[in-house]
């Protein structure tokens, strides 16, 4: 079968958001089928599995792909597009519906877990062209690769994200979970000596949590850089040093609403690409995943690295 410039693939998170999938799933073929779109699909069936996926299609010339699931599912796939041996990335697009618990990056283009309402984006087609990140080390002394979209984060960030992997094993999948698991967290992790090179900062000092973001939303909907755009070649990075009790207080009412930043144990400041320094046996998280690295960890932006379908 040839496949075309128009032809779509389409990557399916049967796990994430799991209510009504069924009804979801066939709504969806039966309108792309009537728009006279042509698609290809497959559905995960284990962790990682999206990265596999998306690089088999992205290696057979697809140039479109369709995302139903979480924001872990749409990480997955960019790292899959580009883990392939593609020359022109800015040439391919991606679409999503939403469909995990935190929905991050969908929150910031305001698409909801409204799947007809993200469907009619789609079949509109807008396209913004955004930026890409990506954090680099070595494991077992081999250089590796791991991408991002939304944003990556170290210390108790990580921390909050791995306690969250777990709570979910418990209870399940649930929008409050990163809530409780950074409760939960918060106020025993201890902080690490850190050290950040950049053009623009250089800093060394304890570092309690710390984030770098491409989107201005994490954690469900919480604004650690409420200032990231991810489409203007920029990283934007937070970095809290060793809090008090009533720091931490002080923190929390300002992590929703967007005046994080004004905090003065807060380190801020944008960059195009940073070196991080810590404890080898410091987690990184990225897009809500865990990434099996170790410090040095080298950040940067692909800036126009792929086409978004938005609203």
């Amino acid at each position: 079968m040839e496949i075309t410039p128009q032809h779509w693939a389409i990557i399916i998170n049967p796990k994430s958001g799991k209510k009504k999938f069924r009804q979801q799933r066939k709504y969806l073929f039966l309108t792309l089928k009537h728009a006279g779109i042509e698609f290809d699909y497959r559905v995960t069936r284990f962790a990682g599995h999206a990265i596999k996926i998306a690089k088999y299609f992205a290696e057979k010339q697809y140039k479109n792909f369709l995302i139903l699931g979480g924001d872990g599912t749409m990480s997955e796939v960019i790292n899959g597009i580009f883990s392939a041996n593609i020359e022109d990335t800015a040439s391919l697009r991606f679409a999503l519906i939403p469909r995990g618990t935190g929905n991050d990056w969908g929150r910031f283009w305001g698409l909801t877990r409204d799947y007809q309402k993200s469907i009619d984006v789609f079949l509109k087609g807008k396209v913004q062209v955004i930026d890409i990140g990506k954090v680099e080390f070595e494991l077992e002394g081999e250089k590796q690769a791991h991408y991002f979209i939304n944003s990556i984060g170290l210390g108790l960030d990580a921390a909050v994200v791995n306690l969250t992997h777990r709570l979910k094993e418990i209870f399940g999948s649930h929008s409050f979970m990163y809530t409780i698991a950074l409760l939960g967290a918060v106020f025993s992790y201890k902080a690490h000596k850190i050290r950040i090179f950049s053009e623009e900062r250089n800093i060394t000092d304890s570092m309690f949590t710390m984030n770098v973001a491409n989107g201005c939303y994490s954690g469900g909907g919480m604004k650690q850089n409420p200032n990231a755009l991810p489409y203007d070649g920029w990283l934007d990075t937070m970095m809290a040093k060793k809090p008090t009790f009533f720091d931490i207080l002080g923190a929390l009412t300002r992590i929703f609403n967007g005046k994080l930043l004004e905090h003065p144990l807060i380190e801020s400041f944008r960059t195009q690409s940073l070196l991080v320094q810590c404890d080898k046996s410091a987690l990184l998280e990225a897009d809500g995943i865990i990434v099996n690295g170790c410090s040095p960890f080298k950040i940067s932006i692909i800036p126009n690295a792929i086409q978004m379908i938005v609203p």
